[in-house]
């Protein structure tokens, strides 16, 4: 058997931060930072005025329509449970989410509200849905497992019916999709209670799939077939394609303000912060990381922080990569490790242990954006945001 080393372990570990944790990732969120409690580890902070805020934005936007928030991937990071919750007081209804778990954990926290599982899902797991009264994304023969749950159970099962009209993943062809909602429609444990598409985001074929959607909805409509709520526009769509909408709109990343989008006025829910806990002086020669990654050339200060890519801090492009300490931007220098950090705050006089720090977020007038952060690291938003530890506290304030 080949030597791993340590480092190349964790590596390998880190690229996918516990994901086979499932219960305590899924609603682990608390009430103010863990560093209030004397923790020095890193936290995530939920700006929950914001997230009002956006959902205000989006509705504002789509004229009121019904709003199914996509709260899949653990809400995009920010955390499953507490996000369901604060949407709900905001009287949201509707959610999406991308596995059965999540579905069992939403329902096990008291989300009383439509959950649609756009996952796939087992014959064991059909049993959980139909009795937890999940709405389930069919779009093969798998829909047989429902109405055999549902049968047994004595209830209907509810599905939304997926089309693919064009991004090719999951979904009946556009062109096959007539016959097979025939085949539900009549299966007495069915209930078809919508239907949707995923669109592909190039303006000149977005038309074409909705098109291709509606005239699926058209054709049963005619047969005296009821499809339900017909939906199709995520965030994108919201912001640039109306005629999307349709009867209910599907955001996702607008509703955590991950990106600037037109037409709707967001706000950053998520920040990242952490604590400094050791500052200590380099002399010319000193060096920091494995392999001596970095070798200072003159004396320098140095802050080292309790934030890895183990907990979601992006260890790609660390020589552009700057964090917040006392309202003033700071680099990273070395690398980013499984658990550490290491900062260049060179310069400064009143930096000290305990001191909070900011990945991405605001302290003081300035402000370092999720943005900045990704495209730093080649990446993306919504990698960030996924890819902070599920473990990691979700601090809920108000702006």
């Amino acid at each position: 058997m080949s030597h791993v080393s340590r480092r190349t372990f964790l590596a390998l570990a880190g690229t996918a931060p516990l994901a086979l944790a499932i219960g305590e990732p899924l609603g682990r969120e608390i009430a103010k930072p863990a560093a209030a409690s004397g923790s020095f580890d890193p936290w995530v902070e939920i700006d929950l005025g914001n997230l009002a805020r956006n959902l205000s934005e989006i509705r504002r936007r789509v004229s009121d329509r019904p709003v199914m928030a996509v709260i899949k991937a653990n809400a995009y990071g920010h955390g499953l449970v507490g996000i369901a919750k604060a949407l709900e007081r905001h009287d949201v209804r509707h959610f999406a989410v991308g596995k059965v778990m999540e579905a069992v954990a939403l329902r096990e926290n008291g989300i009383s509200g439509t959950v649609l599982n756009f996952g796939p899902f087992s014959q064991e797991e059909a049993e959980q849905l139909v009795r937890l009264d999940v709405s389930q994304s069919v779009y093969s023969e798998a829909v047989e497992m429902l109405a055999r749950s549902a049968r047994g159970q004595g209830k209907r099962a509810k599905v939304h019916i997926k089309v693919d009209t064009g991004l090719g993943r999951v979904g009946v062809p556009y062109h096959e999709a007539p016959s097979y909602i025939d085949r539900i429609a009549a299966m007495p444990e069915i209930a078809i209670e919508g239907i949707f598409t995923t669109l592909t985001e190039e303006p000149d074929f977005d038309p074409v799939q909705l098109g291709r959607l509606i005239q699926v909805c058209d054709a049963a409509e005619d047969k005296g077939i009821s499809v339900g709520v017909r939906h199709a526009a995520s965030s994108l769509a919201i912001s640039n394609f109306p005629d999307a909408f349709l009867d209910m709109v599907r955001p996702g990343n607008a509703i955590y303000g991950l990106e600037p989008l037109a037409n709707l006025d967001l706000r950053p829910v998520m920040s990242v912060k952490t604590r400094v806990i050791y500052v200590k002086r380099l002399r010319p020669g000193d060096s920091v990381s494995y392999h001596r990654l970095f070798t200072a050339e003159r004396d320098m200060l140095v802050a080292t922080l309790p934030l890895g890519y183990s907990d979601g801090c992006p260890p790609q492009g660390v020589e552009e990569a700057e964090v917040l300490i006392r309202g003033q931007r700071w680099p990273l220098i070395a690398a980013v490790t499984a658990n550490h950090s290491t900062v260049d705050v060179t310069g400064a006089t009143d930096i000290q242990i305990g001191d909070e720090v900011v990945l991405f977020g605001r302290q003081g007038e300035e402000q370092l954006s999720i943005g900045e952060v990704a495209a730093r690291a080649g990446s993306s938003v919504y990698k960030v945001a996924i890819g902070m530890n599920p473990l990691l506290p979700r601090a809920h304030i108000d702006s």
